[in-house]
């Protein structure tokens, strides 16, 4: 057998070419416009820039190019939720979540489920969940029902993390990219990132890689709304 010695790929610039095409069919080739995007992306094609043949250097640019799509993902998504800060207040009226989000929305507040994890309490309902404290709704929350959730566990890390507060408006558009909070039967409620938005089926991802997508269809209660912002206490802000 002929053996294949290793050649260069023009210090990397057919790896980057390759990469570049890879993106741009996927609508993420704007990315290089991004200094930090490109430095990263640097990084990761140090070290591997000599490949055996031309299959073997798709392959790699599939791979590199894979990570950065998952990476423009997290960036897109970090953009689309600022932090906001708030102030929680004691609850006027005590009551479940679907009984005071109307009379919480007039005092421009939001339920707080402390108690209810978005990814944990299965076969809970998070509308039947008690509400003592209220947030109040940061400025330019827009219109619209709001609820604010704590996040359990990694699946959309570095994005939100574990204990993490977020502002859910319930009545927003769901649309392709936005961060929602979803109710899975065998899994209670998540929080994900809409990957594939059709008119009956959605996908959801995580932005860790240990998470597998998933589907869910489009029926009611399936999307408890969409994560607007991320929150933090008005001390820990300033």
């Amino acid at each position: 057998m002929k053996n294949e010695t290793p050649t260069p790929m023009d210090d990397g610039n057919s790896l980057v070419r390759l990469m570049g095409q890879i993106l741009d069919e996927s609508g993420d080739g704007a990315a290089y416009e991004n200094e930090n995007f490109v430095a990263w992306l640097e990084r990761e094609i140090h070290g591997r820039i000599f490949v055996a043949d031309g299959a073997t250097s798709e392959m790699v640019a599939r791979q590199v190019a894979n990570r950065a799509r998952a990476r423009i993902r997290v960036a897109h998504a970090s953009d689309a939720l600022p932090l906001r800060p708030f102030r929680a207040r004691n609850a006027e009226v005590v009551g479940n979540v679907k009984q005071i989000t109307r009379i919480a929305a007039e005092s421009c507040c939001a339920p707080w489920v402390e108690s209810l994890a978005v990814a944990a309490g299965l076969g809970r309902e998070i509308w039947d969940e008690p509400c003592e404290q209220w947030v109040e709704l940061p400025k330019g929350s827009g219109p619209g029902a709001h609820v604010a959730l704590t996040v359990s566990g990694d699946s959309m890390i570095p994005c939100l993390t574990d204990g993490d507060v977020i502002l859910v408006n319930t009545r927003k558009p769901v649309t392709l990219g936005c961060i929602v909070v979803a109710r899975r039967a065998e899994n209670g409620y998540v929080v994900k990132h809409v990957t594939r938005c059709g008119k009956a089926i959605l996908e959801l991802s995580s932005f860790n890689s240990d998470y597998a997508p998933f589907t869910i269809e489009r029926s009611p209660g399936a999307i408890v709304g969409v994560v607007t912002a991320r929150l933090v206490r008005e001390e820990q802000a300033s």
